[in-house]
């Protein structure tokens, strides 16, 4: 397969040995969320401290280099799927071809956004079966929303709901933040995705506190409540906040960039 050698916004990357998977870091966000984990770190969070510790800014991969780490992570572990997260995957104008490449090596994709500006180009990748669209909506109240990214919430919505019109996989990702996103307003955002599509898995992540925010941590009991408060509503609701209190299962290598 010919890959042009264009650049992209990708500066990092980490493989996952329990679901043979690769996490893809792009580098840019177009919101400022006051939750941010980056506050806390750009690498990725799963990686042991002392590994993260001695990382440095390397570049950007171009889309040859990336397809080149690819070919390499299915032929040494045997990689089943790429995750595309960051950072947020849609503001790398080259995020189309990005996918198109994934797709040509046989692998299952996962798009981590905000929804907020999806091009057309790559709403039309978005249109397949080994593609999922996991959108990250911090909370259906618009004030709330707006005040934690500074963006509105609007076109988020509408990107949802023309995805869904488009039967794109689609899986909503929210964060239980105590006293901010909790389980009414959890409640609430399962309740619209409902209106859509009661089978659309949810994800409720825990709050890590960071610099400059607010909230504490959440704990699992608050968790707990918020799944409940979502499954009124959506047949699959998972806390995978729990993780954080049980531990990630399996290995995490050090990809990109090398030590």
């Amino acid at each position: 397969m010919l890959v042009e050698n264009v650049s992209t916004r990708i500066f990092h990357i980490v493989f996952f040995t329990y679901d043979s998977s690769a996490y893809v870091h792009f580098y840019d966000c177009n919101f400022r969320c006051k939750g941010c984990l980056r506050k806390l770190s750009i690498w990725d969070c799963h990686l042991p401290s002392d590994v993260a510790s001695r990382l440095k800014f390397r570049g950007f991969l171009t889309l040859e280099g990336l397809n080149n780490v690819v070919v390499e992570l299915i032929s040494k572990y045997g990689m089943k799927r790429a995750v595309l997260g960051g950072g947020e995957p849609t503001t790398d104008p080259n995020l189309a071809k990005i996918l198109r490449v994934l797709k040509g090596l046989n692998l299952d994709i996962a798009v981590l956004t905000n929804a907020y500006t999806i091009n057309e180009n790559v709403m039309k990748e978005f249109v397949d079966p080994h593609v999922t669209v996991i959108v990250s909506i911090k909370s259906i109240d618009p004030v709330k929303h707006e005040a934690y990214t500074g963006f509105p919430l609007r076109p988020v919505l509408d990107n949802l709901i023309k995805m869904h019109d488009l039967n794109v996989k689609l899986l909503i990702e929210t964060i239980a933040i105590p006293g901010f996103n909790d389980e009414y307003d959890i409640g609430e955002l399962a309740r619209f995705i409902a209106s859509l599509d009661k089978s659309i898995p949810m994800i409720i992540d825990s709050f890590i506190p960071v610099p400059g925010a607010p909230w504490r941590r959440t704990t699992l009991s608050e968790l707990e409540r918020s799944e409940k408060a979502a499954s009124i509503y959506l047949d699959n609701v998972y806390g995978r906040g729990k993780v954080i209190v049980e531990g990630l299962k399996g290995e995490v290598y050090l990809i990109f960039p090398e030590l």
